[in-house]
């Protein structure tokens, strides 16, 4: 029996087929406030070449992020790598990054609004003034992306805040290049992902550094200034919440505490929490890891506090 409060659209057609976004709406409970302009949660997905998904949002969260606080979550598929990229960065990074600003786009073009109505006639109405941007890993560093339209990140229209867990940026620090690190070992899948075989790329190797993972191996660093969260920080950024493990044995920390400083430069809005003994995916694993769920709950607090 199709679950009414769990949808699914096609935002964006590509040519290995159609992308489509995960929807999950708050229940339509009694004395439910019909016609109230409802926040919008974009999660992204992290799917760094591991050939596993984790979302922030799973089956605990959403009764927080959806239900409790009635917003409306969506999880885009992506194309992971652009196979036509030739094995520079900047180009295997463009299909992903396109991706996520076109989910954008539909969202702000009405897109969303209307797979919504097409379901629930009416009882959604989205606050295009409240839509914010979440991921983890790699997919922190794809929400990034959806911040600010200067420096060619063209975003049709920034998002109004954004949780970044874990988010690989700063990529021109020599941490990048230090020795392998076990990423595909060990890991186990919480939450797969269901986009089409010919859009998932091939998992990464047991042992690879997560640069090796989302990067071409042969790119110089200073190649990566486009991409990289903490080279195109401005005064207009979202506020920003960080989340960040002390035990991250991916993305070092002190990449998020840079990024941190930046932001706070240009006198963005942020705040970063530092969570003891926390691995990388420590908030993919909310079932089992009260502190994750407690981390992500406060940095939508922190974010909606902005409004």
């Amino acid at each position: 029996m199709k679950n009414p409060f769990c949808l699914s659209a096609v935002y964006k057609t590509v040519d290995d087929g159609e992308l489509k976004a995960d929807i999950q709406v708050p229940y339509a409970k009694e004395g439910y406030p019909f016609g109230v302009k409802c926040p919008v949660f974009i999660d992204i997905p992290s799917e760094a070449g591991l050939g596993v998904s984790y979302s922030i949002v799973n089956r605990q969260h959403s009764e927080d992020l959806v239900h409790a606080r009635r917003g409306v979550a969506v999880s885009p598929e992506y194309r992971a790598l652009d196979p036509s990229a030739n094995g520079s960065s900047s180009s295997l990074l463009s299909a992903p990054i396109q991706d996520c600003r076109d989910l954008l786009a539909w969202v702000y073009d009405g897109g969303l609004q209307r797979a919504l109505d097409a379901e629930h006639p009416g009882l959604y109405p989205v606050d295009y003034d409240r839509v914010y941007a979440s991921g983890m890993s790699y997919g922190g560093l794809l929400a990034l992306s959806l911040a600010d339209s200067r420096k060619g990140w063209d975003v049709p229209r920034t998002v109004a805040g954004i949780l970044d867990v874990s988010g690989p940026c700063n990529f021109s620090d020599d941490r990048w290049r230090a020795a392998s690190q076990t990423v595909a070992s060990g890991l186990s899948s919480q939450q797969r992902h269901a986009d089409p075989s010919s859009l998932r790329i091939e998992p990464a190797t047991t042992h690879s550094s997560i640069f090796d993972v989302i990067f071409a191996p042969d790119d110089k660093l200073d190649a990566h200034n486009e991409l990289d969260p903490a080279r195109n920080v401005h005064s207009t950024f979202p506020p920003v919440f960080i989340v960040h493990g002390l035990g991250d044995e991916l993305v070092p920390i002190e990449l998020s505490r840079h990024l941190l400083g930046q932001l706070q430069t240009k006198g963005v809005r942020c705040e970063m929490v530092e969570v003891e003994g926390a691995g990388h995916l420590f908030a993919s694993k909310l079932r089992d890891s009260p502190e994750a769920a407690k981390q992500v709950s406060r940095g939508m607090d922190f974010l909606t506090s902005s409004e």
